[in-house]
């Protein structure tokens, strides 16, 4: 079937290549227009559209709202369009100098919604789309495109789950998930599909490069792409040229960053105490008398007694990055382009003291982007896009995450970090210190280079019927990793405690070694190809449009391993039909036909249609007299969605059995291992989407817009084991998975905005979302738990990822055994230790007297937050302009346990909670106890419970941006037609309800790094 499309679009081809290059009619006809946009109070206004009512001649205005344009087309009238401002229509005259009053769009009517494979006014939408433009990303300072996300875009759930400096991970879920496990959404960047990496790819492109991002939502959009689009798709549409005169635009800044969290770091007098009373609890001798604490206290014999806090000696109170950006821009009826180039440096968080190589994490990150469209003649364009990124990552010689989180096993009590000869001082129980990661493993350089290239034609077929155009895009991405490691090791020395001088001991048989060089490299690229057929024609109140497409990708992933290196290969096509009347009433038709050769044949194509509509009230004539009421729209989809990504392995439907040699003999016999059966039936994932809009606009200020949506999957993936007796005779993680599971997510959104200009100087905006989204898991074949479970069912009707602990009985009034007699009372037996007075008390909920796992109940949420929120606003007066954004989540919550969490670990690690623990003393006058009392070995206290379940909701005050643009004679003095000046911060304010301030709602927890705050000052300068 490609090979005829393709000698279809060749003849096509042939035939716009042989047209005439214009046309004939208007040649010798060229008028050139000059004038000048303003907005209702007479301010000039750049950036604006300006292009010919047969679209062939444009021009775009400078920031005096200047504008020139040369018509030669036949165009009776001009078309006038800029962001935020409704598109207006002027007649040509006899006159050449326009004066245009744009008004504002306040409901966004006109906006071009970018759907991936189409776009949309969102006038006509009748789905679920959520958009941002680049602009309002880059008030964000921040390395990472997925970091400026959070707040921005209601109905798209945003988890730093990793906050490394230029490498943080961002979760994101669009309104939740669709399935039990948490699978990111699709990306599409310009029309391309990146389905394997994609949120890697994300971090790829910067704020200044993007024109929008969409967020697909709901089947209305989502159903074109067939078994890649349930859950959700995320459209990236970077900058194109404008017709204009070049527009060189730069920005430079410098920012500083620091933690917004710090683990509680003792001093040793504290921490000693703290160890003395955890072996007083167990009832073992005291680790430090009392002479010795007096030293820690004092401070009199440092060698001794020494008192470190390491957190202070390897963590520097600020990091810097810097960032240079300069983009291009600008064209003619010919040709247009955009150019961008960013340069971004990453200085590192940690003190070192090697002095025979750097081991202080520094990164650097370059990339460009190029967008060329050339108009060869009047039928036929082509366009190229290119970008590309080098980023060399320079690190210690094991990981910055392995690095901070050693800093904290270490007590303070410990002399180092070296003895007087230089070698590293550890502790019997840290098999890797600090120091040594830091200052003696070598050094490792990565070096990421991705590169994408695309190259398109783009046929006008008005030759056949006006309106109709054929697209061909060839697409190709490759990525590589290249790692040059420097290994290096190092003697690990201990303290001699049985001597009264300062004596030490070797630890182990680790040697101090030279630096051994090695290298590593990873490699994935993807081939696309795709051909659009479009439509789109007025007849008088009609409007008529439709698109069918076809898509090929060869992927091959970075895996080395059989059968995962083989090359992924996926075919798609799909097509839309829209209709809208009189702008008042919109339908739309979506069908999607897929498939991978993941699936048998029998089940490989799967079928993803949906149907949407709108209702626009307000544009009825009945409802014209309401003025107040400025919109009015109804919205409503249904269709489904498809998902491949379902964690199977390669080739699910088929048996995997490998042979290998082996055997008494081996190079005479062969040993064949059968892995996991084959299921020749298994399919992908289709949800079932449901979505209820409701848009309203008040006095043409007020826009406020409803959603309550439904997803369904009947064929979720599961495994089987859940059914099968564990004593049989194939291992349980052999059977193959079944298309037999039931989930169901579903919620609500709200978003609200205001925006208005009220005199010539100030304007004002404001705004706010609200997403609530509960996923629950009806079916996965859950076995049954025996009777005298609390609870026999841990997945089934919990939302995924629900955790399940014992609960704390507060009837005491502390819910601490504050006694022996209280203990004994109690009846209580534990299946996992033997309480002591000062433990936690655990509700005994099946009545049997004993604690253990049949005890345990539902704990938290889920996985995944089900409240998402956010609210910005800003204003603009004379030269100044401030934007604020406060982002946070609701109904999240985690059960953690860990280094930090207990105080077992290591020599003992205390975190904030543990000062305030248990003791008799404490109970009897009254004070505050924060936790039970402590022990040096595992306790009963040491489970997961609800007392260590920590609420991560929180509020936080996520950009403050303040502009200041110089004079416009300032900025001609050096030539430059706008100077603005940007003071602005990230992550500056959090409110939140942890149990302790020793670490942060996002991140992993104690020993992890946490969200950093960032401080930037920089200047933007337009030529």
């Amino acid at each position: 079937m490609i090979p005829h499309i393709v000698i279809k679009f060749r003849l096509c081809l042939m035939v716009a290549l042989l047209c005439p290059a214009g046309s004939l009619l208007a040649q010798g006809m060229t008028d050139t227009l000059r004038g000048r946009v303003s907005d209702e109070w007479g301010n000039p206004l750049g950036g604006i559209l300006v292009h010919s009512e047969n679209g062939k001649n444009g021009s775009s205005t400078d920031l005096e709202g200047l504008f020139s344009i040369a018509i030669n087309d036949g165009s009776s009238y001009l078309v006038f369009s800029g962001d935020g401002y409704l598109s207006q229509q002027v007649p040509l005259a006899q006159e050449t100098d326009f004066q245009v009053e744009m008004q504002r769009d306040a409901h966004r009517k006109d906006e071009i919604v970018h759907l991936g494979y189409s776009s949309q006014r969102r006038e006509a939408l009748s789905g679920a789309v959520a958009t941002v433009t680049g602009e309002e990303l880059e008030r964000s300072p921040v390395a990472n495109l997925s970091q400026a996300f959070a707040g921005r875009l209601p109905g798209l759930f945003t988890q730093e789950t990793f906050s490394e400096l230029s490498r943080a991970n961002t979760d994101l879920f669009v309104r939740g998930i669709s399935a039990a496990r948490a699978t990111e959404p699709l990306v599409v960047i310009d029309g391309i599909v990146c389905s394997y990496q994609s949120n890697e790819t994300l971090e790829y492109i910067s704020a200044n490069e993007i024109e929008s991002i969409s967020i697909l939502k709901d089947a209305a959009s989502q159903a074109l792409y067939g078994i890649q689009g349930a859950n959700g798709v995320i459209v990236i549409t970077t900058k194109r040229g404008r017709k204009g005169k070049l527009q060189i635009n730069g920005r430079l800044d410098q920012s500083m960053q620091e933690v917004t969290t710090q683990p509680t770091f003792y001093n040793s007098a504290e921490y000693a105490e703290m160890r003395n009373q955890a072996a007083l609890n167990d009832g073992e001798a005291l680790l430090f008398s009392a002479e010795d604490i007096a030293h820690y206290r004092n401070g009199d014999q440092p060698d001794l007694f020494p008192n470190n806090n390491w957190y202070n000696r390897y963590i520097k109170d600020f990091a810097s990055m810097q960032r240079l950006g300069v983009n291009l821009n600008g064209g003619n009826d010919k040709v247009q382009f955009f150019s961008n180039v960013n340069f971004m440096h990453q200085g590192g968080q940690f003190n070192t003291e090697q002095t025979s190589y750097d081991p202080a994490p520094n990164n650097l990150w370059f990339n460009y982007r190029s967008n060329v469209d050339m108009n060869l003649n009047d039928y036929l364009r082509a366009f190229v896009r290119l970008s590309g990124n080098v980023k060399r990552e320079h690190t210690a010689g094991v990981g910055n995450a392995d690095i901070y989180g050693s800093i904290f096993q270490l007590p303070p009590t410990m002399y180092g970090p070296l003895t007087p000869e230089g070698q590293v001082v550890t502790t019997q129980l840290v098999g890797a210190p600090t120091y040594g990661m830091l200052n003696r493993t070598g050094y490792i350089n990565h070096t990421v280079t991705n590169t994408t290239s695309q190259f398109g034609l783009d046929l006008n077929m008005d030759f056949l019927t006006k309106g109709l155009n054929l697209t061909g895009i060839f697409a190709y991405q490759t990525n590589s990793v290249g790692s040059l490691r420097t290994i290096q090791n190092y003697e690990r020395w201990l303290r001699n405690d049985e001597s009264e001088e300062l004596a030490f001991i070797k630890k182990g048989d680790e040697l101090n070694t030279p630096l051994a060089y090695t290298k590593g490299h990873l490699f994935y690229y993807r081939l696309t190809y795709r051909a659009t057929l479009d439509y789109q024609r007025d007849f008088g109140k009609h409007n008529i449009g439709g698109m069918a497409y076809m898509f090929y990708q060869n992927l091959t992933k970075s895996n080395t391993n059989s059968p995962e290196l083989l090359p992924y290969n996926r075919v798609s096509s799909g097509a839309e039909i829209r209709y809208g009347y009189d702008n008042r009433y919109f339908l739309k038709g979506d069908i999607g036909y897929s498939g991978s050769e993941q699936y048998a044949r029998n089940t490989r194509y799967t079928t993803t249609p949906a149907v949407s509509a709108a209702w626009v009230i307000s544009n009825e004539e009945f409802m014209q007299e309401a003025a107040w009421l400025s919109q009015l729209k109804l919205r409503a989809a249904w269709g489904k969605t498809a998902n491949d990504q379902s964690g199977l392995g390669r080739y699910a439907y088929l048996d995997n059995v490998t042979v290998q040699g082996g055997g008494p003999i081996g190079y005479l016999q062969y040993l064949v291992n059968e892995n996991q059966i084959g299921n020749p039936n298994i399919a992908a994932e289709v949800s079932t989407k449901q979505n209820l809009g409701l848009d309203i606009g008040l006095f043409n200020a007020v826009s406020l817009s409803v959603d309550v949506f439904k997803e369904r999957m009947e064929n979720m993936v599961v495994d089987a084991a859940g059914s099968i007796p564990q004593y049989q005779g194939v291992p349980l993680l052999n059977y193959p998975a079944l298309n037999a599971g039931v989930f169901e997510n579903k919620g609500y959104e709200i978003t609200a905005d205001f925006v208005k200009r009220l005199n010539r100087d100030l304007s004002i905006q404001l705004g706010g979302a609200f997403t609530y989204a509960k996923n629950t898991v009806i079916s996965r074949g859950e076995a049954l738990r025996t009777e005298d479970y609390a609870y026999r069912k841990w997945e089934e009707g919990y939302s995924f990822g629900q955790q399940f602990g014992y609960l704390v009985d507060y009837s005491n009034g502390n819910g601490f055994f504050n006694s022996a007699e209280e203990l004994a009372n109690s009846g209580l037996t534990y299946d996992f230790g033997d309480p002591r007075v000062g433990d936690l008390i655990y509700q005994d909920l099946n009545q049997d007297g004993s604690i253990d796992e049949r005890d345990k109940a539902p704990v938290g949420h889920g996985a995944v937050p089900r409240i998402v929120y956010g609210f910005s606003g800003g204003l603009t007066y004379r030269a100044f302009d401030l934007n604020f954004l406060f982002q946070g989540l609701g109904q999240y919550e985690t059960m953690l346990g860990g280094t930090g969490i207990w105080e077992t670990a290591f020599d003992g690690v205390f975190g904030a909670l543990h000062r305030n623990a248990w003791t008799a003393e404490r109970y009897a006058n009254g004070e505050a106890i924060s936790w039970p009392a402590l022990s040096l070995e595992k306790t009963v206290n040491h489970e997961m419970s609800d007392f260590v379940n920590y609420d991560r909701s929180y509020l936080r005050l996520k950009n403050l941006e303040l502009g200041y643009t110089l004079p416009m004679q300032t900025a001609k003095a050096i030539s430059a037609e706008k100077i603005r000046f940007v003071l602005s911060g990230q992550n500056l304010l959090t409110w939140d309800n942890m149990k302790s301030d020793d670490f942060g709602p996002e991140g992993a927890g104690y020993t992890s790094f946490p969200v950093y705050r960032v401080y930037s000052l920089g200047v933007n300068v337009i030529f």
